[in-house]
C-alpha cells in the first residue's frame, strides 16, 4: 500500500516519540496511528516496538508496518537476526501483512549469510504463499542448517500445488540432501502431489524413479499401488527397492493388486509380490502363497515360504495340509514356512521328522532349532519315539538348543538300543557343558567305538577338569581313534588360559 498525502506531518515526530510513553495504551493508539498515516518515518521506531512488553502494543506495530508496506521490507529483514525472539517473530508477521510487495525482496533475503534470518524468511514465504518464491525455497533444501531445511519444507507445502512441478524436478539433484527434502516436502504437501508423482515413476530417469516411489510410499495412496506394482520390473534396483518399501507402506490397500501379480509372468515380480505380502501379512494371501509353494521357479517358492512365515498363525493349518503334499519341494517349503510361525508349528513339524525323504527331514529340524525353547518339551517326549530316525533329530535340535531341560533325558538316551542314537546323544550333552561331564564320563566305556570316540571328544570341548583322570584311563582304549581324542581332549582341558 503506498502512502497517502499526509495532512500535518508534524504529527508524525509526535507519535514516534508517543510510541515510548510509559502508558501502554498510549504507545498502543501511537502505533496505531502512524500504521493510519503510513509515514516511512516511523518504521524503525515500530520494528522498536515489536519488543514492547505490552502485546496490544507489539500487535499495533505490526499492523501498521504492514501498512507502510514496501519502506517496512528492508527494515523487517534486517529485524529477523534480532537477537529478541519477539523482535523475529513480529517481524515475520508483519512481512506477511505486507505480503506480495515483499516477495521479491524476502527471496534475496534466503541467501543471507545469518541462518536466522534464512529460516525466518523461509517461514515468511511460506505464510504468503507466493509461488514466484518456490525455486528459491528448493534451493535451501540444500542449507546446512537443519531449521532452514526444516522452514523451507514446511513453505513449500503451505504453497502446495505450484510447486510440486519444480519439487519432481529437483528429485534428480546431485545432492542427495535436497532429494530427500524434496521428497519430504511432496509428501508435505500430500494429494495434489499424487498424479505428478506417479507420472515421475513412470518416465522420470533413474534417480527420480525412485525417489518418485519413495514419497508415494509416504502417501499412502491407493492410486499409487499398479504404477508401483509395475516399478517392481524396473531396470534399476533401487526403483524396486523403493517400490517395494512403498508398497508396504501403502498396506491393505496394495493387496489386491499383489495377489493378482502373484500370476504375473515375470518370476521376479512374483517373488517381490511375495515378499510385500509377507510384511503386510494380510490373511488374504495365505491361500495364493499356498499354491505359489508350486511354482515353478525356486525363487518364487522360497519367497512363498518367507512370506508365509511372517503371516504367522493363520498360515498354520494350510501349511500343516501340505506337509502331505506328493512334491518334496512343497513340503520342505511348508515347512521351512512353519519354522519361521514357530510355536503353533512344532507338533506339524515333529510329524515332518518322520517324512520319507531325509532333506525334508533335516529342514524340519532346522526349523524346530529355530523354534528353540519353546520346542524342547516335545522333542524330549520324542526322545522315546518308536522311530529312530525321530529320536536322532530330536537329540540333534536339543543339542542345538541347549537347554539345561534336556540333559536328563539325554543322559538317559545314551543307553538307546541304536548306537546312531546314543552318538547324538554324546554330541548333544557337549553342547550342554559342565552339568552333563558326568554322564559323558558314564560312556567311556560303551560298547560301541563311536559313542566312546564322540564322548571323549565332547569332554575335551567342555574343558571340565574333573575328566582328567577318567581320560588317562581312557589312553588304554582298544581302538585308536578313542586314543586320539583322548590324547586331543587331554591337550584341551590341561592347556594353559589364554
Amino acid at each position: 500500500m503506498k502512502p497517502g498525502k499526509i495532512r500535518d506531518a508534524r504529527a508524525v515526530d509526535h507519535l514516534i516519540l508517543a510510541l515510548k510513553d510509559e502508558d501502554p495504551r498510549v504507545r498502543e493508539n501511537a502505533a496505531e496511528a502512524l500504521g493510519k498515516i503510513r509515514d516511512a518515518r516511523a518504521v524503525d521506531h515500530l520494528i522498536l516496538a515489536l519488543k514492547d512488553e505490552d502485546p496490544d502494543v507489539r500487535w499495533n506495530a505490526i499492523w501498521a508496518l504492514g501498512e507502510i508496506g514496501i519502506a517496512a521490507v528492508e527494515p523487517l529483514i534486517t529485524a529477523l537476526k534480532d537477537d529478541d525472539s519477539r523482535v523475529q517473530e513480529n517481524a515475520i508477521w508483519a512481512l506477511g501483512e505486507i505480503g506480495i510487495a515483499a516477495v521479491e525482496s524476502l527471496m534475496d533475503a534466503l541467501r543471507n549469510e545469518n541462518p536466522r534470518v534464512r529460516w525466518n524468511v523461509a517461514q515468511t514465504l511460506g505464510e504468503i504463499k507466493d509461488e514466484r518464491a518456490v525455486k528459491p525455497i528448493i534451493a535451501t533444501l540444500k542449507d546446512e542448517d537443519p531449521r532452514v531445511i526444516e522452514n523451507a519444507v514446511w513453505a513449500l507445502r503451505e504453497i502446495g500445488s505450484p510447486a510440486v512441478e519444480s519439487l519432481i524436478a529437483a528429485l534428480k539433484d546431485e545432492t542427495s540432501r535436497v532429494q530427500e527434502n524434496a521428497v519430504w516436502a511432496l509428501r508435505e504437501i500430500g494429494i495434489s502431489a499424487i498424479e505428478p508423482l506417479i507420472n515421475a515413476l513412470r518416465f522420470g530417469d533413474a534417480r527420480v524413479r525412485g525417489n518418485a516411489a519413495w514419497a508415494l510410499g509416504g502417501l499412502k495412496d491407493a492410486r499409487a499401488v499398479e504404477p508401483l506394482i509395475t516399478a517392481l520390473k524396473d531396470e534399476n534396483s533401487d526403483v524396486q527397492k523403493n517400490a517395494i518399501w512403498a508398497l508396504r507402506e501403502i498396506e491393505a490397500p496394495a493387496v489386491g493388486l499383489l495377489l493378482a501379480a502373484l500370476e504375473d509372468e515375470d518370476a521376479r515380480v512374483r517373488c517381490k509380490s511375495m515378499e510385500i505380502l509377507g510384511w503386510i501379512k494380510d490373511a488374504r494371501a495365505v491361500e495364493p502363497l499356498i499354491a505359489a509353494l508350486k511354482d515353478r521357479d525356486a525363487r518364487v517358492r522360497e519367497n512363498a515360504a518367507w512370506a508365509l512365515g511372517k503371516i504367522g498363525s493363520p498360515a498354520v493349518e494350510p501349511l500343516i495340509a501340505n506337509l502331505k503334499d506328493e512334491d518334496v519341494r512343497v513340503r520342505e517349503n511348508a515347512v521351512w514356512a512353519l519354522g519361521k510361525i514357530g510355536s503353533p508349528a512344532v507338533e506339524p513339524l515333529m510329524t515332518a521328522l518322520k517324512d520319507g525323504d531325509a532333506h525334508l527331514r533335516e529342514t524340519a529340524a532346522w526349523a524346530l532349532g529355530k523354534i528353540g525353547p519353546p520346542a524342547v518339551e516335545t522333542l524330549i517326549a520324542n526322545l522315546k519315539d518308536e522311530d529312530a530316525r525321530v529320536r536322532c533329530k530330536s537329540v540333534e535340535i536339543l543339542g542345538k538348543i541347549k537347554d539345561t531341560r534336556a540333559v536328563k533325558p539325554l543322559i538317559d538316551v545314551l543307553k538307546d538300543e541304536d548306537a546312531r542314537v546314543r552318538e547324538n546323544a554324546v554330541w548333544a550333552l557337549g553342547k550342554m557343558g559342565s552339568s552333563a561331564v558326568e554322564a559323558l564320563l558314564s560312556v567311556l566305556k560303551d560298547e560301541d567305538s563311536r559313542v566312546r570316540e564322540n564322548a571323549v571328544a565332547a569332554i575335551g570341548r567342555i574343558k571340565d577338569t574333573r575328566a582328567v583322570d577318567p581320560l588317562i584311563d581312557a589312553m588304554k582304549d582298544e581302538d585308536p581313534r578313542v586314543r586320539r581324542n583322548v590324547a586331543w581332549a587331554l591337550g584341551h582341558i590341561a592347556a594353559p588360559f589364554d
